[in-house]
């Protein structure tokens, strides 16, 4: 092919490429690559669950939602975070208004304060250019978001402050099914002593990355691996307390998807961030 053919093809294809409206990520297996399929995962997930029960066509409103929001963020679609964060919660306000589903308005902050961080936190986490932020700026953001996350999955999407204060508590399935669980005395030991490792583990990470403060030898890394383990723990509990559903092997997947958004971007973002500033 002649030169100035070649030219203009490759200047096509950069072309294309800078303004394509999805872009593939690289899986690889890295950490940053396992953050990202965590990410992936945790809508997969959301979008099972939510069309088990599904009857009629508006039951498959959510499940759509979820898919849709995490396929767009996998592949990088443009302005798909902010979509995420603000749509995904505007879209269930209107879907309740229309239906006179009350209860709608509510699960839409429920959304808003579930999917924001973990829509962005995997791009910040990584540096994402289009976030348009400095490093700084950035890691400063990481760490208020993912306090948030924490505290958000340790007392909203787990059972276990209830498993450590009563050794029972009430689950209710996406169908409206209700199953009320207990866990024994040995098990509530346990609870407690992931509850204690969860709130040691937020207060590390607030420590040592929010407040930029020294806590001996320990790292940001180490407050997200110790909530990491509490939620493993937790979720533990949860699939073999008494009263429960039958198991569902998507549990397994969940569980891990919660691991990763916990523990991977505080090794991604902090770890880097260290060693840029030992390397100047």
């Amino acid at each position: 092919m002649p030169p100035l053919k070649c030219k203009i093809l490759i200047s096509l294809l950069k072309y294309m490429d800078d303004d394509a409206m999805f872009k593939m990520p690289t899986i690889d297996f890295s950490a940053k690559s396992l953050l990202t399929l965590s990410q992936l995962g945790f809508f997969a997930v959301f979008t099972y669950w939510g069309s088990k029960g599904a009857e009629s066509n508006i039951d498959y409103f959510f499940p759509v939602l979820m898919a849709g929001s995490g396929l767009a963020l996998f592949l990088s679609v443009p302005n798909s975070r902010r979509g995420v964060t603000i749509g995904v919660p505007a879209l269930m306000v209107v879907m309740g208004l229309a239906t006179g589903e009350n209860e709608m308005m509510f699960w839409a902050v429920f959304m808003l304060l579930m999917l924001g961080p973990i829509a962005y936190i995997p791009a910040m986490a990584t540096g994402d250019l289009t976030l348009g932020l400095d490093d700084e700026t950035r890691i400063k953001r990481l760490g208020i978001v993912w306090v948030v996350m924490a505290l958000f999955l340790l007392v909203m999407m787990s059972a276990n402050v209830e498993m450590a204060m009563d050794g029972k508590w009430t689950d209710e399935d996406f169908d409206g099914s209700r199953y009320d669980m207990s866990i024994d005395s040995t098990q509530q030991t346990i609870a407690q002593g992931a509850l204690g490792l969860s709130i040691a583990g937020i207060l590390v990470f607030l420590v040592t990355a929010v407040m930029g403060k020294e806590l001996g030898p320990l790292r940001p890394w180490h407050g997200g691996a110790m909530a990491a383990g509490a939620m493993l723990i937790g979720q533990y509990l949860w699939l073999v307390a008494d009263g429960g559903k039958a198991f569902d092997f998507v549990e397994i997947p969940f569980i891990l998807t919660i691991v990763g958004l916990l523990a991977l971007p505080t090794c991604i973002a902090y770890e880097r961030s260290s060693d840029s500033s030992e390397g100047e």
